[in-house]
């Protein structure tokens, strides 16, 4: 397999050095944090707007509460029929109040923000791993079998990861063993002087051209 081990859309050969191979934290770049679109997006709009409906309904609860205070006070001024103190009263409680729920959407608003982004980039650290997963699958469906190189730091799924990489370096090392054998199995024929002429000259061509093929997809 080539060095484009990222788990990024683009995977450049420095990135070996980034993803933790000589002690460097990867960079990750913002336009890279949607690898999987259909799945990250999902998930964060789903909890983005159960959070959103959440902060708004304890918004309003408190908005209510701050409103029927505001009348009690109100209520009671009227009973004391203190006319001019009441409208003074009446602005000063309106003004509070809007000041109040300016500042609550604010927090509310500038909450749901920073959830999205927290969101993007705790999904980025799953799909990133997955994304990387299903490269090796599409090359390991071409028949390449090149090395696999570990996940950046602070992507999740290791365990998950450990356990393809086993399985990947297991099968690549199974193949390379194949085909020592075989080029040891065509150095012998060499040796004993086998000619390579009718059928069996067409099948240890096809044999040699089968080992040099596989020894470009283990690279």
């Amino acid at each position: 397999m080539s060095s484009q081990h990222s788990s990024g859309p683009t995977l450049p050969t420095a990135t070996v050095a980034r993803s933790g191979t000589h002690g460097r934290p990867y960079k990750r770049r913002f336009r890279n944090y949607l690898l999987n679109k259909s799945l990250q997006l999902r998930y964060i709009g789903v909890v983005t707007v159960i959070s959103a409906v959440l902060l708004g309904t304890l918004g309003t609860m408190i908005w209510q509460q701050k409103n029927l205070a505001s009348s009690q006070i109100l209520a009671s001024m009227d009973k004391l029929e203190l006319g001019e103190v009441r409208a003074q009263i009446d602005d000063d409680l309106t003004r509070r109040d809007t000041n109040w729920i300016l500042r609550l959407v604010g927090v509310a608003v500038g909450l749901v923000f920073v959830l999205f982004f927290w969101l993007l980039v705790m999904t980025h650290k799953v799909a990133g791993p997955l994304h990387k997963v299903s490269r090796y699958f599409d090359r390991m469906a071409q028949g390449r079998l090149g090395e696999t190189y570990p996940l950046r730091r602070g992507d999740m799924l290791r365990d998950f990861y450990a356990k393809f990489k086993a399985m990947h370096d297991a099968v690549r090392i199974r193949h390379q063993e194949e085909n020592q054998v075989i080029a040891r199995f065509l150095t012998a024929c060499e040796a004993a002087g086998v000619k390579r002429q009718g059928e069996l000259g067409a099948r240890l061509d096809e044999l040699e051209k089968h080992c040099e093929e596989r020894k470009q997809a283990l690279s």
